[in-house]
């Protein structure tokens, strides 16, 4: 079931959306598809993949998804209105994506609301460009759904053969120990990205899902490559930390989380020596 606080923050998306069952009365979206209308057996997984601009790695991002698809394994396509050969690499892979669509949007998390909006799965995983799938965790996020857990996250590889150990202790208060590139939410308890947020509105979602008391179950199985060159990563994002961490813990633990920034900043100096 898809949650209604998403509907806020949610452009309005031309055609049938599987998970409502109404069609929209007017749109923005200038192309949209699904394969599947009428919806069939609900998947495990729904993959979504966000881009805007970049046809080529789409093109990369693709290739490393449409391999590993199975009757419990979704795909959706959010792009943002591109007109560098996107839409015409999406209508060629048509019969392999259960779902896509093109037209600007606010962003990237609107984007990715707009995919969890049309999912149909127990899971979903949201995979972008520069990142590459791996592996489709299926027996282990089926005993996960069978005990219940919310959140279900692994190990991504990064550049320069490093990986990022997934945790959710007393860290997540200040820094974001879940990867976003190696992460599954269920999707009944999804709360939603905050628009507010530009970079970290990930970080706010675990956050505000540890608050709430939801179930995590982490795996030290590798799922995904992940670049770790993007925008989240500059150290002028940590103003937007700052206000995730003071949302959601209190302004207590704003100078805790700068000096994990700093100790974070340190670290990758020394591992470049």
């Amino acid at each position: 079931m898809f949650h209604p606080a998403l509907e806020s923050h949610t452009p309005i998306v031309k055609g049938l959306p599987r998970t409502g069952g109404k069609r929209f009365q007017s749109s923005d979206r200038q192309t949209a598809h699904t394969t599947d209308p009428t919806g069939s057996a609900s998947p495990l997984i729904s993959i979504i993949i966000v881009v805007l601009q970049d046809c080529n790695e789409l093109q990369r991002v693709l290739e490393s998804v449409l391999p590993r698809k199975s009757r419990d394994v979704e795909v959706i396509v959010i792009d943002g209105g591109s007109d560098d050969g996107s839409v015409e690499l999406l209508r060629a892979n048509d019969s392999d994506i259960d779902y896509w669509a093109s037209a600007p949007d606010r962003g990237l998390y609107d984007a990715m609301n707009t995919g969890i909006m049309v999912a149909r799965g127990r899971f979903i995983y949201h995979i972008n460009a520069g990142d590459r799938l791996v592996y489709v965790p299926t027996n282990e996020l089926l005993h996960a759904d069978e005990e219940n857990a919310d959140v279900v996250s692994f190990v991504v590889a990064l550049d320069r053969e490093r990986y990022f150990f997934p945790s959710a202790g007393w860290r997540l208060k200040l820094d974001n120990t879940l990867h976003h590139q190696g992460t599954f939410y269920r999707r009944s308890t999804f709360p939603g990205y905050n628009l507010k947020y530009r970079l970290f509105a990930d970080l706010d979602v675990n956050q505000r899902l540890k608050l709430r008391g939801a179930r995590f179950k982490l795996f030290n199985n590798i799922v995904a490559l992940h670049s770790a060159n993007g925008l989240s990563n500059r150290g002028s994002s940590s103003a937007e930390l700052f206000r995730v961490v003071a949302s959601n813990y209190g302004i207590a633990y704003v100078p805790l989380t700068w000096m994990t920034c700093k100790w974070k900043g340190l670290r990758r100096r020394l591992a470049k020596l």
